[in-house]
């Protein structure tokens, strides 16, 4: 019974994941170790990993486990890789990796996908397990055929969490292009509205898009005299454009705040334009009367 609570005390050291080696250090015989998995005590997730019937496989279980055992040979895949890079995606029932095209023929224990283009620019480590970078998890999630609203979501979110940019993304892409793979229509047409940091701001963009408007900087940071002022939704040369889908602030320092960066914005030049969610949404042709008047019309 003392070795049973020493090997789960050991599993809780290593999120909740006991190995083979471990097993070995604690002295047990594989006769022994096969009996404990027999009786259902112990349960594979990897040849090599194994959890207590007692702990439900989570996510990071699956991560772990599926990246300890791969090591070198792999690292996280698209949606998996966005979720471990700590983006507000969903978070997928089985974790998913990728690993070189000549590792095709590894166990099926967990899902695997496989590459010929493999180099260590597209992977970085995070909280100790490798991982693709935003950029090229997103263009592998887009080979996967995913629906178009997760898949713009995931494109939005990894910009407003700052894990990538465009010109990362577009350069994973036409890398994917040349290469063949699918998912680029799909991605390109996504992207074409891409660059804010929501729904709404996405919105706007597709509004400018479709009457050929000049396409504005996104999240654009303005400073003056070396000090920052503001980061803006948009920027049309000496326009600022702001999209927002608040209520309202509610308290006098919120208000504050904004006034003053508003000032401070008009004070160097810029004109300062905001629209609702109403506006882009519901009054489309106010957006485009309200940009001609400040000298945005289409080429």
């Amino acid at each position: 019974m003392a070795t049973e609570l020493q090997l789960i005390r050991t599993a809780q050291a290593n999120h909740h994941i006991l190995t083979s080696a471990a097993v070995r250090a604690h002295g047990i015989s594989w006769e022994r170790w096969n009996r404990l998995q027999e009786r259902g005590l112990w349960l594979q997730i990897t040849p090599d990993h194994f959890r207590h019937v007692a702990t439900p496989l989570t996510f990071d279980m699956q991560v772990r486990a599926g990246a300890q055992w791969l090591g070198q040979r792999g690292a996280l895949f698209g949606m998996t890789a966005l979720r471990w890079l700590g983006l507000n995606v969903p978070e997928p029932e089985r974790a998913e990796f990728l690993v070189p095209r000549e590792s095709r023929s590894i166990a099926n224990w967990m899902i695997v996908h496989t590459s010929t283009s493999w180099t260590s620019r597209h992977i970085i480590w995070q909280d100790g397990v490798r991982t693709t970078t935003a950029a090229r998890a997103l263009v592998d999630l887009a080979s996967t055929r995913p629906n178009a609203r997760a898949l713009e979501d995931a494109i939005d979110e990894a910009i407003r969490s700052r894990r990538t940019a465009m010109p990362q993304i577009r350069r994973e892409l036409e890398r994917t292009r040349q290469r063949g793979r699918p998912g680029v229509a799909l991605m390109s047409e996504l992207l074409l509205d891409s660059g804010g940091e929501s729904r709404l701001e996405r919105r706007f963009l597709a509004l400018v898009r479709h009457h050929k408007l000049p396409r504005p900087r996104c999240q654009v940071v303005h400073r003056s005299s070396g000090r920052f002022v503001a980061r803006v939704d948009f920027a049309f040369d000496h326009v600022v454009v702001e999209v927002s889908g608040r209520l309202g602030h509610v308290s006098d320092r919120e208000r504050q705040k904004d006034s003053r960066r508003r000032n401070a914005l008009i004070q160097d030049g810029f004109e300062v334009i905001e629209f609702t969610t109403a506006d882009v949404i519901s009054d489309p042709d106010y957006v485009l009367r309200t940009l001609a008047r400040s000298g945005i019309v289409a080429a």
